[in-house]
C-alpha cells in the first residue's frame, strides 16, 4: 500500500516516532512518503501556550467529570497555526494516512491546520500518532489527544482506524518533575518505563503497524489488540534499534 506519514515535530520527539513507524511499514513492503508539517513562524513555548490559554479552564474542569470532559471535547474552539505549503496538498492517492504531532493539552495547532487544509481525507483510513510528556495517563494524556484528533478527522470525513500515543519523557514547559512524581504514584514506575523505545512501547508499535498494514480496517482499532501476535518488526534494524536513544 501507499502510505503518507504527515507530522509536526517541534522538538524532534514526534519525528523520531513517526520515522520509526515509517521504517517499520517499509519493512512490511509498503511504500512510504513523508510530509513534514512546518509552521510559517516559530513562536516561543510560552507564545504557543498563550494562543490557547482560553481553553485551559475547560481542560482542567473536564478532568473532574467525564460528562463535562465529553461536552468540552465536542464543543471547544480548536486553535490553529499557519503552516507552510505542503508537499502533498492532496492525499487522495494514498491508501493510508498517518498524522502525528505532540500533545498540546489536545491536538497541536499546526496539525489541526493541516487536517483542515489538506485535500483528499474524505473516505480515507487515517491513523493518529502523538507524543506527550508524562506517563500514559488514560484521561489527561491519552483521551484528551485522541478524542480531539478524532473529532477533527471525523469532521473532515476520514475514518480513524487506530491511535498510538507514547511518552517522550520531555516537556518544554518544565513539567517533568511533576510527571515523574505522578508516574511513581499512579504506576509505581518511572516515566522512562513508558518512553519511546522502551519495552512498553515496542509491542504497541508492532500492533499499530500491523493494523495499518491490514487491507480491511473498517473501524477504530486499539493497537493493543495485536499484543499477542508475532512481532512484524525487525528491531535489530539500526533505524529502529536506536530510535529512542537520542531523546532529549
Amino acid at each position: 500500500m501507499k502510505i503518507v506519514c504527515a507530522y509536526f515535530s517541534r522538538t524532534g520527539n514526534t519525528e523520531k516516532l513517526i520515522k520509526t513507524i515509517g521504517y517499520a511499514l517499509e519493512q512490511q513492503g509498503h511504500t512510504v512518503a513523508w510530509e513534514k508539517i512546518e509552521t510559517v513562524k516559530k513562536a516561543s513555548r510560552f507564545g504557543e501556550l498563550k494562543k490557547d490559554i482560553h481553553n485551559y479552564p475547560g481542560v482542567f474542569i473536564g478532568l473532574m467529570s467525564s460528562f463535562l470532559r465529553e461536552y468540552f471535547l465536542k464543543t471547544y474552539h480548536q486553535t490553529e497555526e499557519d503552516i507552510l505549503p505542503l508537499t502533498y496538498p492532496d492525499v487522495s492517492q494514498f491508501d493510508r494516512i498517518i498524522i502525528g504531532g505532540p500533545k498540546w493539552a489536545r491536538i497541536s495547532y499546526p496539525v489541526a491546520r493541516y487536517i483542515h487544509s489538506v485535500k483528499g481525507l474524505k473516505g480515507k483510513n487515517v491513523a493518529s500518532v502523538s507524543t506527550f510528556g508524562g506517563p500514559p495517563l488514560r484521561v489527561f494524556e491519552i483521551e484528551l489527544i485522541e478524542k480531539s484528533t478524532e473529532r477533527i478527522l471525523t469532521q473532515a470525513g476520514a475514518s480513524v482506524i487506530s491511535h498510538l500515543g507514547l511518552s517522550s519523557g520531555y516537556h518544554e514547559l518544565g513539567l517533568m518533575p511533576l510527571f515523574r512524581f505522578i508516574s511513581y504514584i499512579r504506576f509505581l514506575k518511572p516515566v522512562k518505563e513508558f518512553i519511546i523505545g522502551s519495552a512498553y512501547s515496542e509491542p504497541l508499535l508492532t500492533s499499530f503497524c500491523k493494523t495499518l498494514g491490514e487491507r480491511d480496517s473498517p473501524s477504530l482499532m486499539d493497537p493493543r489488540r495485536h499484543l499477542g501476535s508475532t512481532p512484524l518488526l525487525d528491531f535489530e534494524d539500526p533505524r529502529i534499534k536506536n530510535w529512542g536513544k537520542t531523546m532529549p
